[in-house]
C-alpha cells in the first residue's frame, strides 16, 4: 500500500510513546505480528489513592499478500480490564478484516477504530486521562455502538492520494447496521495533510431509542473538526478539536441519565518532545451541555512522559479541575509506567 493509503486505513493505532509490534513469523507471502502495551498506574483523586492498570491490551495482526496488488490485514486486540486485581479480564476491543489496493483504496469489516476518530485523535496523545470531550467514547463506553470510537459490526471504505508537494487527502465511510436500539448509523471523515499541518472534519449520524430514558427515538449525530502541528513527542506538537453533538451526551442532570439535546467539547493540546526523550505537555478539555447552559466537565492536564528506552515510558500528570454544574470533582494526579510489547 502507498503511504497515504496506510495513514488511512489505520488510523493513531501508533501514534504516541514509542508504541510497537514483533514480528512473530514472515514467508513473504503471510507475516504475524504481536503488538499492546502493559501499564501500571497510581492514582489519587480526592484523597483516594489506588493502583490501576491504564487500559493494558495485547493484540495479534495477520496480513497475507494476495497478489494483483491487493493484500489483506487483519487484526483481533484484546484488553485486560482486571491486570492488576484478577478475575475474569479480557475483552474484545479490535477485530476486524481489511483488503486494501494501491488504486482501489480499502475494504474492511469487523470491530475497529472509527472514521470519526480519524478527526479526535488528534488531541488523544497522552497516556494520563487521554481523551473523553469530544464524544469518542460518548456516557463512559468505547463508542462502539455509536461508532465513535472503537466501531462494533462496521463496514469501513477508506482511500488517500497524494497530491504531491500540496499535500495527502484521505477520507473514510462508515456503516454500522441496526443493533438493539441503535438505528443504522453513517459517519464519514476527511483530513488533508501538508507540510506537518494536519485538519480534519468527521461526521456520524443516526437514530438511537433513548426510550428507557423518557426520551423516545432521537437522532444522535455529532461533527467534530480538528487541526494540528507536528508530531507529538517529537518536537513542538500542538493540536485542537472541536465536536458538537445532538442527543449524544449524556448530562446527568439532577442526578439522573438523561441525554442532552445539544452538548460541546473542546480539547487543545500543546506538547514538546526533547531530545533526551522527555516529552511535556498541557491538556485542556470541556464538555458544555449548551441546551441547558451547565458545564459537564471541565479541567486542565499538565503532564511528563519519558522514555526509558525505545518501548518504555514513565509518567507522570497533575489535573486540575475547574468544576461542574452536574457532579461533584476535584483535582488528581497520576504516575505510572508503560511497556510496550
Amino acid at each position: 500500500m502507498k503511504k497515504t493509503l496506510l495513514a488511512a486505513a489505520i488510523p493513531a493505532l501508533m501514534f504516541a510513546n514509542g508504541a510497537s509490534a514483533v514480528e512473530l513469523y514472515n514467508d513473504g507471502v503471510n507475516s504475524v505480528s504481536m503488538g499492546g502495551h502493559l501499564t501500571v498506574e497510581l492514582t489519587d483523586k480526592s484523597g483516594d489513592t489506588k493502583l490501576d492498570a491504564n487500559s493494558p491490551r495485547i493484540n495479534f495482526s495477520f496480513n497475507r499478500d494476495l497478489g494483483e496488488g491487493f493484500k489483506l490485514d487483519s487484526r483481533i486486540e484484546m484488553g485486560m480490564s482486571n491486570f492488576v486485581t484478577g478475575g475474569n479480564s479480557f475483552s474484545t476491543r479490535l477485530g476486524y478484516i481489511g483488503v486494501g489496493h494501491d488504486d482501489y483504496g480499502r475494504l474492511s469489516a469487523g470491530k475497529q477504530w472509527s472514521v470519526y476518530y480519524d478527526v479526535t485523535s488528534a488531541t488523544d496523545m497522552p497516556i494520563a486521562w487521554g481523551s473523553d470531550s469530544l464524544f469518542s467514547y460518548a456516557n463512559g463506553t468505547d463508542g462502539g455502538k455509536l461508532g465513535l470510537g472503537r466501531a462494533d459490526q462496521s463496514v469501513q471504505y477508506r482511500n488517500g492520494v497524494s497530491l504531491g508537494n500540496a499535500g495527502d487527502l484521505n477520507f473514510g465511510v462508515q456503516w454500522q447496521g441496526t443493533s438493539g436500539e441503535y438505528d443504522d448509523r453513517i459517519s464519514a471523515s476527511a483530513t488533508y495533510a501538508v507540510a506537518g499541518i494536519k485538519l480534519g472534519y468527521a461526521y456520524s449520524g443516526g437514530d438511537v431509542d433513548y426510550t428507557n430514558l423518557g426520551q423516545g427515538v432521537q437522532d444522535a449525530n455529532v461533527h467534530a473538526f480538528s487541526a494540528a502541528y507536528g508530531t507529538y513527542g517529537k518536537g513542538l506538537y500542538l493540536a485542537g478539536a472541536y465536536a458538537m453533538s445532538e442527543n449524544l451526551q449524556q448530562s446527568e442532570l439532577a442526578g439522573n441519565g438523561i441525554i442532552a439535546e445539544e452538548a460541546d467539547g473542546y480539547e487543545a493540546l500543546a506538547a514538546y518532545g526533547l531530545n533526551n526523550g522527555l516529552n511535556l505537555y498541557v491538556l485542556y478539555q470541556g464538555v458544555e451541555d449548551t441546551t441547558n447552559d451547565l458545564t459537564i466537565q471541565e479541567y486542565t492536564n499538565f503532564g511528563a512522559e519519558y522514555k526509558l528506552t525505545s518501548n518504555t515510558v514513565v509518567y507522570g500528570a497533575y489535573k486540575v479541575d475547574h468544576g461542574s454544574d452536574i457532579k461533584d470533582t476535584d483535582n488528581a494526579f497520576a504516575v505510572g509506567l508503560r511497556i510496550f510489547l
